[in-house]
């Protein structure tokens, strides 16, 4: 293991923390604008792909996308690897698609793999203020690692327990270990998408499994069929038209505005209603086969007001063998110990257990790399109480402000149902840091304001879209490059930046209900989040229709019903940064 220190005293050099993703987008698209820079990708693991990494994919593991929206605008997934592209995609497949990706546009050289960034400070230097120092651990082993702290249950397991305990993330590199013949009985603890892959990983190697979900918390996540009627739940969800339906900061005027949301049309307000409702109950007849399925169904049955996460399955097998019972065991409690070759409940239930997995996330603690005193001023979370007072108040005033104007920008997330109340009583837990406070969840206002986006934050708003947005959201924020001048003149103002911030954080804990989140999930917001980062650009962000535009047919109705009721793909931004560098000499 060695240890080493970067001082970015030279202007080009620049770190990008991360291989996922986002951190390979904005590595090309850095490259592409200034490809005379020092460039430098650094990661915890033996390979590209953050979660979809060598080490954290294996057999049967399945995405919740499919290779037609799982790509970058350049790099088409389903002609380079041949699949399907509305097809079941393999995470294998996407580890491929990433390594390809990387030696395509040349980032293989610049990658620096098994290295742990552990410290983030400012320089001195009275030369460049603009420039930040990084200390890393290189790891000189193949074992990959994870960004953040595991959440497992505390004190849990005792020496004498004789089998391996694995969280979800390591199943890549031991689910041999994992469905080996030695192992029988796995107990399985978590309620979301990486338990669900998990029990099947264990049922299809003809494990019997005890999959325990805790009572607490906001129990298991919502699964939907990944098709209905043929089409894949993911092209609906990447429709224009699909939008509408719900509530979204980043869109509050136009017709479909006033008559779903604004509580001004009283049949508008009466079919949304209906339609969600419409929606959850299908999902929810899914459980009703019998007890078993019942005890995975999610606490809150409505999936609008639901905040413990949705996935899908793939095909009926897997809510088969959960009604079948044979297999799969399901229980409504939490681990309380692991003994000699026993998991105890917390009901009382003392369980055979060859392998225990626990499938209970992770926390984020990046901004514990950055030295202390520069938190307050870069937007990162702090615990609560080491909030400066005056910033309390200051935040506490403008969030006052905004909570009052999204309330009535969206007078149905002012009164949820009385089960929704109870829900939250019952299961909602106290922030215990600050969110992160960032301008568009990207940079730093106090930073921007003064000139400064030397440090930028990429990411926040996770859901499988992720590649649709990773590249305008890596050019948008650059150091030094031009915008909009809307979103220039913003730059500049802290206090415009701060009511912005504040905004969208009060349609958040209204909208989720979830006093303890950091950041916006963004499912229901990626798309009218990608066309705002497009406007700051200056560029069209109705890419469909301005496909079409030029040629006779895509005029009128063919247009606007390709912009509205086809999903939108990476493809669709295809030449993004080109036009950027093209239109930007206008302003």
């Amino acid at each position: 293991m060695g240890s080493k220190n970067i001082s970015a005293t030279d202007p080009t050099r620049v770190v990008i923390i991360g291989t996922g993703w986002i951190g390979l987008a904005a590595a090309k698209t850095y490259l592409q604008i200034r490809p005379d820079i020092s460039l430098t990708i650094i990661d915890e693991d033996s390979s590209v792909g953050g979660v979809w990494s060598a080490s954290r994919v294996y057999p049967g593991l399945i995405a919740d996308s499919y290779a037609a929206i799982f790509d970058y605008s350049d790099f088409e997934m389903n002609v380079e690897l041949g699949l399907d592209k509305w097809g079941d995609l393999s995470a294998a497949k996407v580890h491929e698609y990433l390594e390809i990706y990387v030696e395509k546009f040349d980032l293989r050289s610049r990658c620096k793999l098994n290295t742990k960034c552990t410290r983030i400070g400012r320089s001195k230097s009275s030369v460049n203020q603009k420039t930040w120092t990084i200390d890393f651990e290189t790891r000189y082993t193949t074992q990959g690692t994870v960004k953040g702290s595991l959440q497992c249950d505390n004190d849990i397991h005792s020496p004498t327990f004789e089998g391996p305990v694995i969280h979800s993330k390591d199943i890549g590199t031991r689910h041999v270990q994992l469905t080996s013949k030695e192992i029988n009985r796995v107990t399985v603890v978590g309620g979301n998408k990486s338990a669900v892959d998990t029990v099947s990983l264990c049922v299809m190697a003809g494990k019997e499994v005890d999959w325990v979900i805790r009572k607490e918390g906001y129990g298991s996540g919502a699964l939907l069929e990944a098709r209905t009627l043929g089409i894949h739940a993911g092209a609906f969800k990447n429709m224009r038209a699909s939008a509408v339906m719900f509530p979204n900061i980043f869109a509050t005027s136009g017709f479909w505005y006033w008559f779903f949301h604004s509580g001004k049309s009283k049949l508008g307000t009466w079919i949304l209603n209906w339609l969600l409702g419409q929606i959850s109950d299908s999902a929810m007849k899914e459980y009703e086969r019998n007890e078993n399925t019942m005890m995975i169904s999610p606490d809150m049955k409505d999936l609008f007001w639901g905040n413990s996460g949705i996935s899908v399955f793939h095909d009926n097998a897997f809510l088969d063998m959960v009604a079948d019972g044979n297999l799969i065991h399901v229980h409504r409690a939490s681990v309380s110990k692991l003994s000699k070759e026993h998991a105890h409940l917390s009901d009382g239930q003392i369980l055979p257990c060859d392998a225990a997995v626990f499938a209970t996330g992770w926390k984020m603690n990046q901004a514990g790399i950055f030295d202390p005193d520069l938190l307050p001023n870069l937007g990162l979370p702090i615990p609560a109480e080491h909030q400066r007072p005056h910033d309390a108040r200051h935040w506490n005033e403008l969030d006052e402000i905004s909570e009052s104007y999204v309330r009535k920008l969206f007078p149905k997330l002012v009164h949820p149902p009385p089960e929704v109340v109870r829900y939250d009583k019952k299961h909602s837990r106290s922030a215990t840091t600050t969110p992160f406070r960032l301008f568009r969840n990207i940079v730093p206002p106090n930073l921007a304001a003064r000139g400064d986006r030397s440090l930028i934050i990429l990411g926040l708003l996770i859901n499988t879209n992720v590649p649709t947005y990773a590249e305008p959201g890596g050019v948008a924020y650059l150091e030094n490059l031009p915008f909009c001048p809307a979103t220039t003149k913003t730059l500049t103002d802290v206090s415009e930046m701060e009511k912005d911030i504040s905004l969208l954080q009060a349609y958040g804990n209204l909208r989720y209900r979830n006093p303890s989140a950091q950041f916006l999930d963004g499912s229901d917001l990626i798309q009218d989040f990608t066309d705002l980062l497009m406007k700051d650009l200056g560029l069209e962000p109705e890419r469909k229709k301005r496909a079409t535009a030029g040629k006779w047919w895509g005029l009128g109705i063919i247009g606007w019903v390709k912009e509205w009721f086809f999903p939108y793909r990476g493809i669709d931004y295809r030449g993004l940064v080109g036009e950027y560098l093209d239109s930007y000499r206008n302003y």
